[in-house]
């Protein structure tokens, strides 16, 4: 058989259909003499019918492999009407309408199952049919008369076209109305569910798990019907009580199956989906269900989809659910909302100059009510405007938990596409269209926090990025940087330019090396480094308000407390006399300011050897004339972050965990650190710059 048999190219005239430049195609009406009498045709395929489609055309010739979407048509035997007049038709419609453009050539691409189909077509020089028969009047083809041609498949595998003749066919396409449309769409039924550690085994990818219920009245028993398939029959139960689509589990109290009944004809048969594993008695029960979607063991967060979850019958914290296929178990500790902070809608939407369309999102917010709807733009990323929320879908359900929700399903999140067509009725050939395969709203979440300190022993407010792993979610670093040898920085300056609004911080660290300490480069401390300028300057809410910030290293380690007591120190001493006892408060290593009460900008530090009742020992002795007598005293928080060292010219300084001072680097290494006190206003870093410089 070959490819095709007829292929008849067309284009709908743009003035036939005031100048729309798209139209709708819903059917084409083709004409037949002729099919198989009996039904039985002469490839001996019983009823044979044909197939239909739209396809391109490029350079005048049809490409019929390109078919145009939506266009595909298997017309069955009973449904091709014949005369002898050409005057009933064989209609070709579309359930979704097919959408082309005007003034472009398109090709209805014809296949017959059967060879002894026949068709009517316009040729040169045949006799015209009219409704009353055949006349004496030659036709005069179609020369001049239309644009586009017909072509017949060969033997070879090509086809031919002819000047001379056309197929009989009309095209259909749909003239609107004047009038405004809302099409609104969903989120699906999540479950998005903390477990606590129990849980037993690992769940696979999109098996069916159902909550731990009690059995229904009554037994069941599984069996095969020859005239309806897969059935339950029952014995004490009420199969009523239930509604076709409902998950059931059925049991013999070995094997365990999820089923789907199909068909409920009484309290004691139903029809179910498919086979059961096993066939006898058995147990069955209606828990709620749902499909694994995502596993997080390492945050024990396991996410459901197709929740089957209503007001009477949903998952519920402190219960047990199991997976069907894997057997695994976990508990239930919290049912949690998934948080949104950007969209992208990626509908296909066509949208000709005689009408528009506007696209807006309402969202749960933090009291489980919806949110006011916010305008939404295609196809680009969208910021939340509120803390908007996908909630699970036993939440949704549940009235005492969310009682304003969208529409009679009650869902948490709305995209409503509004379609608005105001023009002179009689030339509407043309409206906004969805194309209902590739209608897409991709959620977006960003990962940040607000938590970046701690209590660590005795301090509070530790900033944890000091360490190796903080608490912050949020983090950029960069590559470590060595100088060339030889070459040696005494300071350190960030530049970046960034997006900071109210409520929001952009911290930076680095990590400073010296060649000649033989301690490694990745166990050094995370210096956090200050903010020099803009401190008061925040960005507005648009994201492209952007500011320059500057940050470089500290005059000292952050103070942890100032210690209580009297001090006195004298030059060329590496021992500070106290009048309190200072053992319990500072350890070897610790790090210590030291400067002068009458002027605190002449200052000092100095790593603890030890300290008593009486004094305090440092490594080093006192040099500096400017912090002898009565002085003052602060116990640093962190004791192996670098500094810009005041008692030699601000060049930068860092103590080893021997104890070990080191000043200037030659290797270093930047983190940003991004934090937010709600996940949908955040920070951005637009440019970083980094130098090592000279104090």
């Amino acid at each position: 058989m070959p490819a095709f048999d007829y292929i008849q190219t067309f284009k709908v005239n743009p003035d036939t259909v005031a100048k729309a430049t798209d139209i709708m195609l819903t059917s084409i009406e083709v004409f037949f003499k002729g099919k198989p009498a009996s039904g039985i045709g002469i490839s001996g395929q019983s009823n044979p019918g044909f197939s239909a489609w739209i396809c391109e055309v490029e350079n005048d010739s049809p490409i019929p492999e390109r078919i145009v979407k939506n266009s595909i048509l298997s017309i069955e035997y009973d449904k091709i009407n014949t005369s002898s007049n050409a005057d009933v038709p064989t209609i070709l419609g579309y359930i979704d309408p097919v959408v082309l453009k005007t003034a472009a050539f398109y090709g209805l691409v014809i296949k017959f199952n059967d060879p002894a189909f026949d068709i009517w077509y316009n040729k040169q020089g045949d006799r015209l049919v009219t409704l009353n028969g055949t006349t004496n009047n030659p036709s005069s083809g179609s020369q001049g008369r239309f644009d586009g041609s017909l072509y017949k498949s060969t033997n070879s595998g090509t086809f031919e076209s002819f000047s001379d003749r056309d197929l009989k066919f009309k095209v259909n396409v749909a003239k609107f109305i004047s009038t405004t449309k809302t099409i609104s769409l969903v989120n699906k039924e999540y479950e998005f569910l903390t477990v606590d550690t129990t849980y037993t085994s690992t769940f696979q990818g999109g098996e069916l798990v159902y909550q731990t219920k009690t059995n229904a009245a009554g037994t069941i028993t599984t069996s095969v019907d020859k005239a309806n398939g897969a059935v339950i029959i029952g014995a004490g139960t009420t199969f009523t009580n239930h509604n076709i689509g409902d998950y059931i589990i059925v049991s013999d109290g070995a094997a365990v199956d999820a089923l789907q009944i199909a068909g409920i004809a009484n309290t004691t048969y139903m029809a179910v989906d498919r086979i059961p594993n096993f066939i006898g008695a058995g147990t069955y029960k209606v828990p709620p269900v749902g499909r694994v979607y995502l596993t997080d063991y390492t945050k024990n967060r396991i996410i459901l989809v197709d929740s089957s979850a209503n007001s009477t019958n949903k998952f519920a914290v402190g219960t047990r659910f199991i997976g069907v296929r894997s057997g695994a178990t976990a508990n239930i500790a919290s049912i949690d909302k998934w948080s949104v902070d950007h969209f992208k809608p990626t509908f296909l939407i066509g949208n000709p100059t005689t009408s528009q369309f506007t696209l807006n999102y309402a969202m749960a917010n933090s009291s489980n009510q919806l949110g006011t709807a916010t305008n939404l733009d295609l196809l680009k990323f969208n910021d939340a405007t509120y803390d908007g929320y996908i909630l699970s879908r036993s939440t949704e359900v549940d009235t005492s938990l969310s009682s304003n929700l969208f529409g009679t399903n009650r869902k948490s999140a709305v995209a409503n596409l509004e379609i608005q067509v105001n023009v002179d009725p009689n030339a509407v050939f043309s409206v906004p269209y969805i194309n209902s395969g590739q209608l897409d709203f991709f959620f977006y979440q960003n990962d940040i926090n607000n938590l970046y300190t701690a209590t660590r022993g005795s301090i509070t407010n530790y900033d944890t990025e000091v360490d190796r792993n903080g608490l912050a979610k949020s983090k950029y670093i960069s590559k470590k940087i060595s100088f060339v040898e030889g070459k040696f920085a005494e300071d350190t300056i960030v530049y970046l330019t960034g997006y900071r609004p109210i409520g929001t911080q952009i911290k930076v660290y680095a990590k400073l090396h010296n060649s000649v300490d033989k301690e490694s480069f990745d166990d050094k401390a995370w210096t956090p480094l200050e903010l020099k300028n803009n401190i008061d300057r925040f960005s507005t809410e648009d994201p492209n308000d952007m500011w320059e910030y500057t940050y470089g290293l500290p005059q000292y380690p952050e103070v942890q407390v100032g210690l209580l007591g009297n001090f006195l120190s004298t030059l060329s001493s590496n021992s500070v006399a106290t009048t309190v006892d200072q053992s319990s408060l500072i350890s070897t290593g610790d790090l210590i300011k030291v400067y002068s009460i009458l002027t605190p900008e002449n200052n000092e530090v100095f790593p603890v050897s030890s300290a008593n009742s009486t004094a305090i020992t440092l490594f080093k002795p006192i040099t500096d004339v400017n912090i002898v007598g009565d002085i003052g005293v602060d116990k640093l928080k962190y004791k192996n972050v670098a500094w810009n060292n005041s008692a030699n010219d601000n060049v930068a300084r860092y103590v080893t965990s021997s104890y070990t001072e080191f000043d200037t680097y030659n290797t270093m290494q930047i983190k940003i650190v991004l934090l937010s006190e709600s996940t949908y206003i955040v920070p951005k870093v637009e440019q970083i710059q980094v130098i090592g410089t000279s104090a």
